[in-house]
């Protein structure tokens, strides 16, 4: 039996396809239209049928008069035209009984010097229903975050205070046991108040983070090198670092996560002064940098738990913190459109390692 060649199936494979697929010549005229196209235009009762080969695409898509049928007959017209290679574009297709969401895409491509123009409508009903989903949720954290800004934080400078005018006015007629309480006290509301701060950070990383642009991450660990001039200091630190590159980011939330990260590595560098190397690898298209320390490291088996929100590997008597500074560092490499990740051995130390992408302006 003689095997069929690639070009005669092609037909035939596109017709199986549950997305709508149309191919045009240069002026907007079908050529050709699979199944899923033919159907899609009888379940809509569409009194121009778009499947019909011969017709001009543009011609029928320009006499519906909607707002969304002009913004595709306008994009499709400058690709028929050559004035661009590529369209897309969001649009609904409701009926009475569901709503449902398309993304029409067109691109132009060549053939023995003949431009044609192909065509295909995905149903993307399910991914807007999750991005509105998504939408949804950070409206309500943001909602969050304004009760937690206002609302929450005033009641507890408010417990602070008054824990600490106790002390200082009654403190000749205070026990030790009444001393210990109010630093509890005044102890405990410190951290909700760190607590709901950092909340407060993570809840606004996408939603007050500025354009991203050109970014220089020397220039951006110097600053966070200054800032920690005390801490490295006092804990006798050194930090090494390679020659960092220009990518393309929000200066502002990179410099929060360079100062996470090496606020990690001193505070859980173990008894012996911290030693940190700051490194940076050109992998394709993005920067893969990398933040090692050798200190008390954590066991790869909760590798991913460090980066949850509240997650913390050890209790507020042996270290302090909120447990979301890593939560934070991975939400911002997440806008970013990086992926964070640790590589750690208990006792030897670990590697915090994130990608960004590379500026190629």
């Amino acid at each position: 039996m003689t095997a069929r060649q690639p070009e005669t199936l092609i037909p035939a494979a596109v017709d199986t396809l549950p997305i709508s697929v149309a191919l045009l010549d240069d002026d907007g005229t079908i050529l050709y239209t699979n199944r899923a196209w033919q159907e899609f235009g009888e379940a809509n009762d569409i009194e121009v049928r778009p499947d019909t080969i011969g017709s001009n695409y543009l011609t029928i898509t320009r006499q519906a008069e909607t707002e969304t049928a002009q913004t595709a007959a306008a994009g499709l017209s400058e690709i028929v035209t050559g004035e661009r290679e590529l369209f897309e574009f969001e649009y609904p297709c409701h009926s009475p009984d569901e709503q449902r969401w398309f993304l029409m895409r067109a691109a132009s491509f060549s053939d023995d010097e003949q431009r044609y123009v192909a065509v295909a409508h995905f149903d993307i009903t399910d991914r807007y229903t999750y991005q509105r989903r998504l939408e949804e949720s950070n409206e309500r954290l943001q909602q969050f975050a304004y009760v937690a800004s206002h609302d929450l934080q005033e009641p507890l400078r408010m417990v602070t205070s008054y824990m600490q005018l106790l002390e200082r006015r009654y403190s000749d007629e205070l026990d030790e046991d009444a001393e210990a309480f109010i630093e509890f006290a005044v102890d405990g509301a410190e951290r909700m108040q760190a607590m709901i701060d950092g909340l407060l950070a993570y809840s606004r990383v996408e939603t007050r983070g500025r354009s991203f642009g050109s970014v220089d991450l020397e220039a951006v660990l110097d600053d966070v090198l200054t800032d920690l001039g005390i801490r490295i200091d006092e804990t006798g630190a050194e930090i090494t670092t390679e020659p960092l590159p220009t990518v393309s980011g929000d200066a502002s939330q990179l410099r929060q996560l360079f100062q996470n990260l090496l606020e990690n590595a001193l505070q859980y560098s173990g008894e012996q002064e911290p030693r940190v190397s700051i490194s940076a690898t050109r992998d394709e298209d993005e920067w893969i940098i990398s933040v090692s320390d050798e200190g008390i490291g954590i066991d790869q088996e909760d590798a991913d738990r460090v980066f949850e929100v509240f997650q913390r590997l050890h209790s507020h008597e042996e270290y302090e913190g909120t447990g979301i500074g890593l939560a934070l560092c991975k939400r911002i490499v997440d806008r970013h459109g990086g992926e964070i990740w640790i590589d750690s051995i208990p006792d030897e130390g670990s590697t915090f390692s994130f990608t960004l992408p590379a500026d190629e302006a």
